[in-house]
């Protein structure tokens, strides 16, 4: 299967809920999608709720003049899907391939 890559630009974002808007819209989420970390992770790693179906990479560009604490979100939020798909892999051998990655 080939895996997708979806590129969200950060040029315009100014806090934490331009990256939530982005990614939801980026992945298909519905409507009263949470926003919290943990909502992400469970429509993207418990299947069946977002338009777009892993395999898929979304990668966020232009993020050079982004708040520190906004790049930090981002980051630890590929840090949790990356921990959660590892678990999942070990615990259940279903490798769901979906990472979010910071390409500058």
């Amino acid at each position: 299967m080939t895996i997708v890559t979806i590129e969200l630009d950060a040029g315009d974002w100014k806090s934490a809920s331009d990256f939530r808007s982005a990614l939801k819209d980026a992945i298909g989420a519905p409507e009263w999608h949470g926003d919290i970390a943990a909502a992400f992770l469970d429509s993207i790693f418990g299947g069946g709720m977002n338009a777009l179906k892993p395999p898929y990479i979304i990668r966020v560009v232009n993020t050079a003049q982004l708040a520190p604490e906004l790049k930090e979100l981002i980051c630890d939020l590929s840090s949790a899907m990356e921990e959660i798909r590892m678990r999942r892999l070990a615990r259940t051998g279903e490798n769901v391939e979906a990472s979010l990655e910071i390409a500058d």
